[in-house]
C-alpha cells in the first residue's frame, strides 16, 4: 500500500495554484481496494459554492 501524503482535513493547494482546499478522502479503486493516487478535495468555486473534485496527490502542496 502506498504511503498517504495527506490526511483528512489537511489544507492544500495545487502546486501551481492559489485556491485553498481541504482533503476529504483518498480515492479508492473499487476493484483492488487500494488508493488510486487521487484525493477528493472540497473548496469554494468562483460563485462561493462548496464543491468537491478529485486531484492527483502529487500535484498538491500543503498549506
Amino acid at each position: 500500500m502506498e504511503e498517504q501524503k495527506f490526511k483528512e482535513g489537511d489544507w492544500v493547494k495545487e502546486k501551481n495554484g492559489t485556491q485553498g482546499m481541504t482533503i476529504v478522502s483518498y480515492v479508492i479503486d473499487g476493484v483492488t481496494d487500494e488508493p488510486t493516487g487521487e484525493v477528493r478535495c472540497r473548496y469554494k468555486n468562483a460563485n462561493g459554492e462548496e464543491v468537491e473534485s478529485n486531484f492527483w496527490a502529487e500535484d498538491l502542496a500543503e498549506l
